[in-house]
């Protein structure tokens, strides 16, 4: 019983809802245009309810007539309430106004009738249900007079000057109302790419790597393909084996993945893959058509229209350019926080990563043992080759799990995570210590350096500042101490920080 009584309530509440939601005016201009043409056209019918009554007509004839005029109302609200219309309403309607009007007095006003229900219709009609509702209208004026009562004193034959004079005037109105529905449907599905294209550059914007680009293009593009039935997207991409479909949009099972012959894409091959589709428009995106990484290729069953053209064009800059921003901020990254000659983390990097370690962590910092020597005696390019060299035997030791960075000048430093105890941790430093010790063929000579490695251990209440400075003490004691060798904080240097 309760929960009778709360449905029946839930109703009643659900019920102003509804009632806004009828009362609630569309948001595109061609819905609007289309309320307001059911509305007018609507009551211009009603109207001519007023004139029921042909003295020549039985009772009876007058009730169908003036049934078929409502008849004609229904039609449009249920036409606008579908979005759409039929072919079957084509033969329908000329017949309701062919029998509405000739139950009126004046049978001309089978006029009003034909242009309420064209210019309604043309509204909703495709351009072959169009022509063929134009004719129609042109055939239900003749055909109103034709089987009406001769009841007014002059009254007109169907093939009388002043009816066939107002024929011109049917489809006069019928194309300029289909030019007017043209315009409006132009206008709103610009609006509308506009729209969409201004939301994916924002999503672009938003976006930090490349998957997320290429996710809201293809998104992006699949809804223009949407907009704009019979045309497709293909995005053809340039490997080392030549070029490849990597997208397309505007088909339900497009030739993703197929290998296309020659250098650059034939538009003879894409209609092979894509029967029905033709009228292909290439665009290298800025570079030449035989070598351009990227190539976006625009196809329709018919002529594609310029300003659809420009859409795709318009979106597949975008992702392009969101992808080179994308790179640039990349390699910017890199730049800032990596070291220019060895490629290794700098300070600040190191420093990230050590604050985000968890487990066991041991931190070294090393310093060369006669570097200057080799800078002195082979000049400061062979000194560059000799710090790389050294910076790829510290990262060999780092592992995958450890980071290796450089400090700058000779100093370096090296992250080691897993850590199970000093005795490991000071092992691993020992074999670095040797190898870095090993001798190093450069361009100029072979030279031998020695390292200095200070070992911290990280502790509970320790943080990262004072773990580096811990390593960099342990690191001076060991050089002061005869260089060449491994010391850890708290063994062989102050304990206190």
């Amino acid at each position: 019983m309760v929960d009778r009584w709360a449905h029946v309530h839930g109703v009643a509440a659900d019920r102003p809802a509804v009632r806004r939601q009828w009362l609630k005016l569309p948001a595109g201009t061609v819905a609007r245009t289309r309320v307001a043409a059911v509305a007018v056209g609507g009551i211009g019918i009603v109207m001519q309810l007023g004139q029921l009554g042909n003295a020549m007509r039985p009772v009876a004839f007058s009730r169908v007539s003036g049934a078929s005029i409502v008849a004609l109302v229904l039609l449009l609200v249920v036409m606008h309430r579908r979005q759409r219309s039929g072919w079957w309403s084509v033969p329908v309607i000329p017949v309701l106004i062919a029998v509405g009007a000739a139950g009126l007095r004046d049978p001309l006003a089978a006029t009003a009738l034909s242009l309420a229900t064209l210019i309604t219709c043309t509204l909703y009609d495709t351009p072959r249900r169009w022509l063929a509702r134009v004719v129609a209208a042109l055939v239900a004026l003749p055909a109103a007079v034709a089987i009406s009562p001769d009841v007014l004193p002059q009254a007109p034959s169907w093939h009388a000057p002043s009816v066939l004079a107002l024929l011109p005037q049917i489809l006069l109105m019928g194309l300029l109302t289909r030019a007017f529905h043209l315009a409006l449907q132009r206008q709103e599905r610009a609006a509308e790419r506009d729209a969409l294209l201004t939301r994916a550059g924002q999503k672009l914007l938003a976006v930090t790597d490349n998957q997320g680009i290429h996710r809201v293009g293809e998104r992006t593009a699949l809804r223009l393909a949407d907009m704009h039935p019979g045309v497709v997207l293909v995005i053809v991409v340039r490997d080392a084996d030549g070029l490849f479909v990597e997208f397309c949009a505007g088909v339900p099972s497009g030739p993703v993945g197929t290998r296309l012959s020659g250098a650059a894409p034939d538009p003879a091959e894409l209609t092979t893959l894509l029967p029905g589709y033709g009228h292909w428009h290439t665009d290298s995106l800025g570079g030449d058509p035989a070598t351009a990484p990227v190539l976006m290729m625009v196809g329709g069953r018919r002529a594609v229209p310029v300003e659809v053209l420009d859409a795709f064009r318009s979106l597949s800059y975008q992702v392009t350019l969101a992808g080179e921003a994308h790179q640039a901020r990349v390699e910017l990254e890199y730049r800032a926080n990596h070291d220019q000659l060895t490629g290794l983390p700098t300070r600040a990097k190191f420093r990230a990563a050590a604050e985000a370690a968890t487990g066991g962590v041991a931190l070294l910092n090393i310093d060369l043992d006669g570097f200057k020597r080799v800078n002195d005696e082979h000049g400061h390019a062979a000194g560059d080759e000799l710090l790389v060299a050294v910076a790829g035997r510290i990262a060999t030791a780092a592992g995958r799990h450890g980071v290796a960075a450089r400090f700058g000048g000779d100093e370096f430093a090296l992250l080691l995570t897993g850590v199970e105890d000093a005795g490991q941790a000071e092992a691993a430093a020992g074999r670095l210590c040797a190898a870095l010790a090993e001798p190093v063929r450069l361009g100029a000579a072979t030279v031998r350096v020695g390292a200095s490695i200070g070992v911290a251990l990280a502790e509970p209440g320790v943080g990262v500042t004072d773990l580096l400075r811990r390593a960099d003490l342990a690191m001076y004691t060991a050089k002061h101490g005869g260089k060449n060798r491994v010391v850890r904080y708290g063994v062989e240097c102050p304990a206190a920080v």
